[in-house]
């Protein structure tokens, strides 16, 4: 698999996990499961009043048991109902599974960060049961899991990604159908006009992106130029500025809430793209939107400003 598809797949994981939850998250994450250990893993569920006895699925060579947590939106808010879930879910596995259980693994979709109070949990029941190992099973251990698949294995999980082929053909009407929907948002009494910006050479570094992000930004600077230029030639002369106070007025609502910077992207990128599966065609459209905003600071913080997200 290309870099630049990878790039593209990390993207599809991170915005996958935080849209599922409850049961879909559990099915996505056995999906992928079912992938990288064939029948060696087991999907769990409940069968009458007996319950899944606190395991939603295993791995059966290492005697590894999962439960799994997908909030909705990846909203970490409900902390104490995670962590009551956590001491609940072990201590029913724990009365009922001992005999093939060697560890116990918390699977979750807080793409953000846990909260501390979990990890406190955690230490607290690996303390209490010295001869099981524990841990939890987030973005990383997605990823982890993800990247040792084949990449039609991937594409199926996750939907197709964009080649460096497909970034040297950006579709003018992919382009053209973003520029037309964001446009519908655009207040035109209230625009307010700013000079565009030179953006400053370390302004990818400076605003903490991740790799990833870096390296399709860096890239949809090949396409820039054609979002600009058709910008310009539009018949709408203030379409440009509308477009840049829609994505700079959302960026900041986003930067409000304390996202990451990568969050931050990947919510910008969603907010172009819609839900659901994303052709490569409109992935680069994307791609050269959002690195034309950049690039003219409509998003994410000049270096000078010193105010960086």
């Amino acid at each position: 698999m290309g870099l630049a598809a990878e790039y593209w797949w990390k993207i599809s994981l991170d915005l996958k996990l935080r849209r599922a939850s409850g049961d879909a998250f559990q099915d996505f994450f056995s999906k992928i499961m079912e992938k990288c250990h064939g029948d060696d893993f087991v999907r769990i569920r409940p069968f009458g009043r007996k319950g899944d006895k606190g395991c939603d699925c295993y791995l059966q060579s290492t005697a590894q048991l999962f439960q799994c947590y997908g909030a909705l939106n990846g909203d970490s808010g409900k902390v104490d109902y995670l962590i009551g879930k956590m001491k609940e879910d072990f201590g029913k596995a724990k009365a009922s599974l001992p005999e093939i259980m060697d560890e116990w693994h918390m699977v979750h979709n807080l793409v953000e960060g846990l909260p501390i109070e979990a990890v406190q949990v955690l230490k607290e029941l690996e303390e209490e049961n010295p001869a099981i190992k524990f841990g939890f099973v987030g973005l990383q251990g997605f990823e982890e899991r993800i990247t040792g698949l084949a990449p039609e294995t991937i594409s199926e999980l996750l939907g197709p990604q964009a080649s460096n082929l497909d970034a040297q053909n950006l579709q003018m009407s992919e382009l053209r159908d973003f520029i037309k929907a964001v446009a519908v948002s655009a207040d035109e009494d209230n625009t307010s006009l700013k000079p565009i910006e030179p953006v400053p050479e370390d302004k990818l570094d400076a605003n903490n992106l991740p790799g990833h992000w870096r390296m399709l930004i860096s890239g949809g600077w090949q396409n820039a130029h054609l979002v600009s230029s058709y910008l310009d030639k539009h018949h709408k002369p203030m379409l440009g500025e509308q477009i840049a106070k829609v994505f700079n007025e959302r960026y900041q609502y986003l930067r409000a809430q304390e996202l990451s910077p990568g969050s931050i992207m990947n919510s910008l990128y969603e907010f172009v793209t819609g839900e659901g599966t994303v052709s490569p065609a409109r992935q680069v459209a994307a791609q050269a939107l959002l690195a034309h905003l950049f690039e003219s600071c409509d998003i994410f913080e000049n270096v000078s400003s010193g105010e960086l997200a």
